[in-house]
């Protein structure tokens, strides 16, 4: 655990100070970066060389080199120009050097020389490459397969020239596995809607699609290079040998295992040198465990400069702290506002690079939905901290619906602190999330799937309208997206607010707020009961439940853009909203809004009031800003 006293507002930015001294910036939350693929490698003097890629909020992406012998580290930035974007995909290639892809950006590092070598950018529609699609191919070329559109790029080290050689599968997203042919053929193994395995001819652009439509289920096709040199493919059920573009079906069980590619995948965290010692590296604590043949294990520690993890979700505790969750790699963080301390209290294992996507507290709990597990926890603050430990840990889960609640976007509790419910995306290839409703009075969680709320669409918002006084919860309006950000085919065509009557828990009226828009994005019930809401493209509506008519609309994209979280009702009966670059406050009855503050750094992140100051995430630093209320 980590705690960070903060000095009141001296801790703010200089920029804050000079612009706006409502603004404070209470530090970074979890200053930790996390591994995105490892290599290790002998060095030129023969010392074992640890590899690590990296992901955070720094201004500029690293790589860290650590000399296994000696101990000692170098941290080193990307080339002037690459943003720090994440690596997925990675090759230590035979020609001795190393490739990734940070975001888009190619880079050609010299592990010996320890310099960078060449950075651009092969096909500028896309934004990675995924799984382990990095690969030496024909002519000495290194080949990848790219995300979102599935095309082959490559890169000649001799010439330092890059190329796009077309699209793989016009539907699909994700090149996963990438192998080549000793005929000039690469084959690439796609998904996640639905698997394919695809060749394709670099020299002549020929592409041939290797199973029938009937034999692509959901998931992702695989391809690999088996230990007796040839190349197979997998999409669903069946295995084919693959050769210069032609396909012949083999058993499963007559399918030799694969051969190393020299491939790197971001989830690697260790690598085996020619002495035998083995290295496992975990780089958010800052350490390397070096087991040598002998069963020794030694300790490496290490240190490098890191802007911390990226900040998805902000709430408010049952105990008055403010919570917040990272991603890659997840660490669940508290701010103290009493004390003006701000604790990063670790990670959860079983979470890892996911995160807690969305919070609430409900009695004397913390309750969350989590990426990419769809798991959803609770946690006792008032109880030690103690994830993924013996019977009782804490936080603790609750339910898992990994298919149905991948990626959450919203948790809610009722007035009465009955009912707590999550939502948000499907799974990978998937489309339509569903509702984790858990009962705290029972202990039981039941879901109810997109079928059941919105076909094909998934509840990124929510909340309980008022219910009779001393009776119970009034019913759920929630807010869809059509979206399907795990690679699954949209068939939905607009956003849609819903009301799920409590009792039957069916949906009872529905209606596209802002016709067109993909999203609705934000909600939150104003003192009169109205739904005031924001959908895509900061579109700005009021609904009455009662009448069941949208009593207003306005373009509010002058603020900016929409954070995760952006509504909140206020104690003084206004609702105030967090865009990326604006802090706003909307007026009840009037519909009018008004810009309180511009926030120094953009807002990435959260709405959430506490003693009169609205908290927000920036980036992988908690801010709060001074509504001026008391």
């Amino acid at each position: 655990m980590r705690t960070l006293a903060v000095m009141g507002l001296v801790c703010m930015m200089g920029a804050a100070t000079a612009q706006d001294e409502r603004f404070a910036d209470h530090g970074v939350g979890a200053p930790v970066a996390e591994s995105r693929g490892v290599i290790v490698t002998e060095g030129a003097d023969g010392h074992g060389l640890l590899l690590a890629l990296s992901l955070d909020q720094s201004p500029r992406g690293w790589i860290l080199v650590v000399d296994l012998d000696t101990g000692e580290s170098e941290q080193l930035w990307y080339p002037e120009g690459v943003p720090n974007s994440a690596p997925f995909a990675s090759l230590m290639s035979n020609n001795g050097r190393f490739y990734t892809l940070a975001g888009k950006v190619l880079l050609e590092f010299d592990v010996q020389a320890r310099e960078w070598l060449f950075h651009g950018v092969p096909a500028p529609s896309e934004s990675c490459v995924t799984g382990s699609a990095m690969v030496d191919g024909p002519g000495g070329l290194i080949f990848a397969g790219t995300y979102p559109n599935c095309r082959l790029v490559s890169y000649d080290p001799e010439t330092q020239q890059m190329r796009d050689h077309g699209q793989l599968d016009e539907a699909e997203h994700y090149v996963n596995t990438l192998v080549p042919d000793d005929a000039g053929w690469l084959y690439a193994g796609i998904g996640t809607a639905r698997q394919n395995v695809v060749a394709m001819n670099p020299h002549t652009g020929e592409r041939v699609q290797i199973p029938a439509e009937d034999q692509r289920p959901v998931g992702s096709g695989h391809v690999q290079v088996g230990t007796d040199g040839q190349v197979y493919g997998r999409a669903g059920g069946t295995w084919w040998r693959l050769h210069a573009g032609e396909a012949v079906e083999v058993a499963a069980e007559d399918v030799p295992a694969p051969e190393p590619t020299g491939a790197i995948g971001w989830g690697l965290r260790t690598g085996a040198l020619p002495d035998g010692r083995a290295a496992r590296l975990n780089l958010p604590e800052r350490r390397i465990g070096v087991t040598h043949p002998d069963g020794r294990v030694e300790t490496i520690e290490f240190d490098y400069e890191s802007e911390g993890a990226s900040i998805t979700s902000v709430a408010e505790g049952p105990d008055g702290r403010i919570y917040a969750s990272s991603c890659h790699p997840m660490h669940l963080i508290a701010y103290d506002p009493a004390i003006d301390v701000l604790d990063d209290l670790g990670p959860v294992p079983t979470i890892g690079g996911g995160n807690m996507c969305a919070m609430t507290a409900a009695g004397d709990a913390l309750y969350a939905a989590s990426y990419a597990g769809g798991h959803v926890w609770r946690y006792d603050p008032a109880a030690p901290w103690s994830p993924d430990e013996g019977d009782a840990p804490n936080p603790m889960v609750l339910a898992q619906y990994k298919s149905d609640l991948c990626r959450p976007r919203a948790c809610v509790a009722d007035a009465t602190g009955r009912w707590v419910v999550s939502g948000g995306y499907a799974g990978y290839g998937l489309c339509g999330g569903g509702l984790a409703v858990h009962d705290r009075e029972t202990g039981e969680t039941e879901l109810l799937t997109h079928e059941q709320v919105i076909p094909f669409s998934s509840t990124i918002t929510m909340r309980f309208l008022p219910g009779p006084t001393g009776v119970g919860p009034g019913n759920l309006v929630g807010g869809t997206s059509i979206a399907t950000p795990g690679g699954g085919h949209p068939q939905a065509t607009e956003g849609v607010l819903y009301i799920l009557d409590w009792e039957t828990r069916e949906v009872v009226f529905q209606t596209a707020p802002v016709p067109g828009a993909s999203e609705v994005f934000s909600i939150e019930v104003g003192p009169e009961g109205l739904i005031y809401g924001l959908a895509s493209g900061s579109q700005f509506f009021v609904f009455d439940p009662a009448t069941r008519e949208v009593v207003h609309r306005e373009d509010m994209s002058g603020y900016g853009g929409l954070p995760r979280q952006t509504l909140v009702l206020g104690p003084d009966g206004n609702i105030y909203a967090t865009f990326t670059a604006a802090i706003v406050r909307i007026t009840p009855g009037s519909f009018e809004h008004e810009k309180l503050g511009d926030p120094p750094r953009g807002v990435s992140a959260g709405a959430v009031i506490h003693a009169g100051r609205l908290y927000y995430a920036s980036g992988s630093h908690v801010w709060s800003f001074d509504l001026g209320l008391e």
